[in-house]
């Protein structure tokens, strides 16, 4: 069956419906493209099944949309997509609700993807993307991004010391297993900003995710770290960019339910349910390549599209970033790195 027909089969299946409400909610997650998908797979289903609308925002990242909802007592959004060491954080600082696992159908079929304050989203990679047109030849990992000699031209890595200090080590040598390891101690420290050092005259700092992709397809930079979802659009819509799996970085995002949202609980519980059906999971991952976190949606998605998702040989070239270590350090490594950006 071709891709069309089976994302049009998959999109078609919808949990049972429920009377229709005169309500609505608000989700944040990362725009763009992505958003753009969450809403054909997973948003306006469930509006069709519920009754209840969903609003879409755009969340950049970090807590500070979060703190400030908090500190002014009003919750503009009911819903939010977080990254693993952000969720850890919003949990600890109550900006976002513990999670009542008991109310929700799928959290069997999540397993693990349930944590105190989030429910598993999906799967998703940081990989290496380069410019097929501007480079001699394909780079294999991170040892090549530091190469400027063989793979001449500017490149650009996410502006956070988060992925900038374990790509350094890669590129330094270190085996994906000890990175953070070495990364726990001072010297190991000292030893990425060095590695850092050497090609800072030649980095472009990205802080939105569809930058990289863009950059790339201009070819205003030769290689750049990206979410391999922007990547695959850029490269559907002709753009001459490539990326590889070797070095990349595996991390799982989860919906958490920000603290005084205005969405009644039970329409907030009904869309966490709804959007961690496989079937739901599976239309996102034919239109946006993501892993699900709910097992049952694997079989629903193609081989051939599962071969441009974090899944299987493609995850096990990376590495998963370890949410408790960036917990215990972000602070002082994001100061010392904003600090280096600076000098």
């Amino acid at each position: 069956m071709e891709w069309k027909s089976i994302l049009t089969a998959v999109c078609c299946l919808t949990a049972a419906t429920s009377p229709v409400m005169a309500d609505q909610m608000t989700v944040a997650a990362w725009g763009g493209s992505f958003t753009e998908g969450q809403r054909k797979a997973i948003f306006d289903p469930f509006t069709a099944a519920t009754g209840v609308r969903v609003l879409d925002a755009v969340y950049t990242g970090g807590l500070g949309q979060l703190r400030a909802m908090a500190e002014s007592g009003n919750a503009a959004w009911d819903v939010v997509q977080l990254e693993g060491p952000d969720l850890l954080l919003a949990c600890q600082e109550g900006l976002v609700a513990p999670i009542d696992a008991a109310r929700l159908k799928n959290a069997n079929a999540l397993g693990k993807s349930v944590s105190e304050c989030g429910v598993g989203a999906s799967g998703w990679s940081i990989v290496l993307g380069y410019n097929k047109s501007r480079l001699p030849r394909a780079p294999q990992g991170w040892a090549d991004f530091w190469d400027v000699e063989h793979f001449p031209g500017k490149r650009a890595l996410r502006r956070s010391a988060q992925y900038a200090l374990e790509a350094a080590l890669l590129a330094d040598g270190v085996d994906k297993d000890r990175v953070y390891e070495v990364l726990s101690t001072p010297a190991g420290v000292d030893r990425a900003f060095a590695k850092l050092e050497r090609i800072k005259p030649h980095i472009q700092w990205w802080e939105a995710g569809a930058q990289p992709a863009e950059w790339l397809a201009s070819g205003n930079v030769v290689m750049s770290s990206s979410y391999v979802g922007r990547l695959v659009s850029a490269a559907g819509e002709g753009a001459p960019v490539g990326y590889v799996w070797q070095g990349s970085f595996y991390s799982v995002d989860s919906w958490a339910v920000v603290a005084n949202g205005k969405a009644r609980d039970e329409d907030v519980y009904a869309f966490l349910d709804f959007a961690s059906l496989p079937e739901r999971q599976a239309a996102f991952s034919m239109l946006y390549p993501v892993a699900p976190t709910n097992p049952a949606a694997d079989e629903l998605v193609p081989a051939e599209r599962r071969a441009i998702m974090p899944v299987a040989d493609n995850l096990a070239q990376g590495m998963r970033t370890r949410d408790a270590f960036w917990i215990d350090h972000a602070e002082a490594l994001n100061e010392r790195f904003n600090a280096w950006l600076n000098n």
